[in-house]
């Protein structure tokens, strides 16, 4: 039976995920959106959508155990931001909802899934970026985006990616901008980038 690696970024209302082999290679790039009903009350709209989660992830793992013929045996998710200060109840809503991912995905797959962090995930996909530099004299690495990227980090994030996986289909709206679920789909790629470099899969 093959084995497959999974990352994911979760959103509270889109699921960008990503599925690897073990020789590093993409599999699959899809996104899961996170709709309730108007009737679910707000304030149970989080397990809902957790139960929309799982019961996502129980299709999955029966999708890659019929298309591929495997199993999954790692998962990787990003960790949402937590210096978000001016935003802090949907920092709040991430960090809440983010538990209850990693919760359904160690419930369905049996085993703990792997958090990266945004930082950890896009140094490690954009080793372009690292720039070393000197604090209280000591040499660190910091992510530099370019000028054009400084407000739109998930842009840059997709434009490599749409360059890397040229045959993935993206979706967009009407006015012909992408859609938000893309930049959910490319994070996931980057994690999964990240997670497969971690693993010692891909240098």
């Amino acid at each position: 039976m093959e084995k497959y690696i999974w990352s994911l970024d979760v959103s509270t209302t889109n699921v960008g995920c990503a599925l690897w082999n073990t020789k590093g290679e993409l599999m699959d790039l899809k996104h899961l959106s996170l709709k309730t009903d108007k009737d679910v009350p707000v304030e149970h709209r989080d397990l809902h959508k957790a139960e929309v989660f799982r019961d996502f992830c129980d299709d999955y793992m029966k999708r890659v155990a019929d298309k591929w013929e495997g199993k999954i045996f790692h998962v990787f998710i990003e960790a949402p931001l937590q210096n978000t200060p001016k935003n802090i109840n949907t920092t709040a809503l991430l960090l809440g909802f983010n538990g209850m991912a990693r919760y359904v995905l160690f419930q369905v797959f049996g085993f703990m899934p792997e958090k990266i962090t945004v930082h950890e995930s896009r140094k490690l996909f954009c080793p372009e970026l690292v720039k070393q530099s000197k604090r209280k004299g000591e040499l660190v690495e910091t992510l530099s985006f370019p000028d054009a990227y400084k407000k739109n980090k998930k842009l840059y994030i997709w434009e490599k990616v749409a360059k890397l996986e040229p045959q993935i289909e993206w979706f967009y709206t009407r006015n012909d901008t992408l859609r938000d679920s893309c930049f959910d789909m490319s994070d996931s790629y980057c994690v999964g980038i990240a997670g497969l470099k971690k693993l010692g899969i891909i240098n």
